[in-house]
């Protein structure tokens, strides 16, 4: 496709060659919110990087701290010569999408690759990045592990396993996979400009910012998992996504809880973003009514298993399963109505999602 090899030639070249290039290589996007304790260290891990011919924008969404303060401190003090700065600087909170639209609209790199201002980026994440980038012009996003630490840095846990590098495509997925067996984790990763470009802005949601990102991806090439450790993931009581203080501990299952009702309301997004691919022709017509399908079940699936673990009343539980019998999905169904009428079912449950969210 005239798309694809125009990908392939603007990205490849720029990305081996940091002196050729007329724009910058790469945009950083740091976008913080109230994360004054954090946001040094999230600075510092960038500069110790090799940053030559990349540009910096930092996002502070409106904090009600002195992340901001923190944030011109760091940035006058530490900030390498040479190194192109933006600054948006929110008079009032928009949340995580208007943040990241606004930071990837202002920037003019050709690989976008997102950091959060209170998480610490390893000292080779961006060359491996760029290296992957460069060496597979088919690759729209790349990420990498994480090792999670608490508040104060330490380490809390490690993430094991492949030790290869993996690739995820539609060509390869099984039929309901909306992720194509790949784990969305937006610490780590990196973007091509062209998904951007390609599907506009993202609209206004609950969705995660990396949720709508591996779909435009795999929509329009494939997405890389690195097994090195890009990040350090820090895990705090001002995070919905990974905070987890104890498996017994009713906050956290009530934000556990919000957290999976957000993931019932990804699709908005997906269906969107799968229309304008079958409408420029990168995907085909049964490819676009598979995708559709699976968007719908992950939704669906999401919902019933918020409402079994929250005992929802069974009117409203009956709502959900009907809509996931609908799509196909009986034996899900069935499973959640177990986990629905056994309190130790819910229990086991609410245990293992402990055990991912606190030793993934």
């Amino acid at each position: 496709m005239a798309f694809a090899k125009r990908v392939a030639a603007e990205v490849s070249n720029g990305a081996r060659s940091l002196a050729s290039v007329t724009r910058p290589v790469a945009s950083i996007l740091l976008l913080a919110y109230n994360h004054e304790p954090f946001v040094e260290a999230a600075l510092l891990s960038l500069f110790r990087q090799e940053i030559a011919g990349c540009e910096l924008i930092v996002v502070d969404d409106a904090s009600s701290d002195g992340t901001r303060a923190m944030i011109e401190l760091t940035l006058a003090r530490a900030a390498p010569p040479g190194l192109a700065i933006r600054k948006i600087f929110k008079e009032r909170n928009g949340g995580l999408l208007a943040a990241m639209n606004e930071a990837m609209a202002m920037a003019s790199g050709r690989i976008f690759i997102a950091m959060a201002g209170d998480d610490i980026s390893l000292p080779d994440r961006l060359s491996r990045t760029l290296r992957h980038f460069a060496d597979s012009p088919d690759v729209q996003l790349v990420y990498g592990k994480f090792i999670k630490v608490d508040a104060d840095g330490r380490v809390w846990s490690k993430k094991v396993g492949s030790t290869a590098v993996r690739r995820f495509t539609y060509d390869h997925a099984p039929f309901s996979q909306i992720y194509a067996s790949s784990t969305p984790f937006g610490a780590s990763a990196a973007y091509r400009r062209e998904l951007y470009d390609f599907f506009g802005p993202m609209i206004a949601g609950t969705h995660g910012e990396d949720n709508c990102y591996w779909v435009r991806a795999l929509l329009l090439g494939a997405v890389v998992r690195d097994p090195a450790c890009y990040v350090h993931w820090r895990q705090h009581r001002g995070n919905l996504s990974n905070f987890a203080a104890s498996k017994d501990d009713d906050e956290w299952r009530r934000r556990h809880l919000a957290w999976m009702e957000l993931h019932a309301t990804m699709s908005p997004q997906w269906l969107v973003d799968i229309q304008q691919a079958r409408d420029r022709g990168f995907i085909t017509r049964g490819r676009y009514w598979r995708l559709r399908m699976a968007a719908a079940r992950e939704d669906a699936t999401w919902s019933l298993e918020a409402s079994s673990l929250r005992l929802d009343s069974w009117s409203e539980w009956l709502r959900h399963a009907f809509n996931l019998v609908r799509l196909g999905r009986f034996a899900t169904t069935v499973r959640f109505l177990k986990l629905r009428c056994s309190r130790e079912r819910r229990e086991r449950c609410w245990q293992r999602w402990f055990i991912l969210k606190s030793n993934p």
